[in-house]
């Protein structure tokens, strides 16, 4: 028996829980489904276009776990639109954050007191940042 699977975090649920073909009752067709930490990879990757390393980030997992989860939603999406079935979006383990829904990271510059925001999964690291107002390099996160 393996260990079971560390939480991913989300940063929303999607909207909305099934997709189907038109013109079809769902209750005919075969369901494929697409856990929740699924789709916010399908939402990291293709929506928000970010790369592996930054969209692993967001999730808290490595990169190759998220190179995993975003494969296998991949071909779920694929076998579904392929074989005509319902594509439900349901369960999975994770956890929803909400702090992350701002999408906005906070920092100060302990140097001159100014403060500013920069967006998420940009790939810039709170320690690589400078001030810019002084070009200072005691950046720090601040708290939401």
């Amino acid at each position: 028996m393996g260990r079971p699977h560390k939480e991913r975090r989300v940063e929303q649920l999607p909207p909305v829980t099934h997709y189907k073909p038109a013109g079809i009752p769902l209750r005919t067709l075969e369901e494929v489904t697409l856990t929740i930490e699924e789709m916010e990879a399908i939402r990291l990757a293709d929506i928000e276009q970010l790369d592996q390393a930054a969209a692993a980030t967001r999730m808290e997992v490595s990169r190759p776990t998220f190179h995993r989860i975003v494969n296998a939603a991949h071909q779920k999406i694929a076998a579904a639109l392929w074989g005509g079935h319902a594509l439900r979006i349901d369960g999975g383990t994770f956890r929803i954050d909400h702090h992350c829904q701002s999408g906005l990271r906070y920092f100060v510059c302990k140097t001159c007191g100014h403060e500013w925001t920069l967006p998420r999964g940009n790939g810039q690291r709170c320690h690589d940042l400078l001030c810019p107002a002084c070009q200072a390099s005691t950046v720090v996160r601040k708290e939401e």
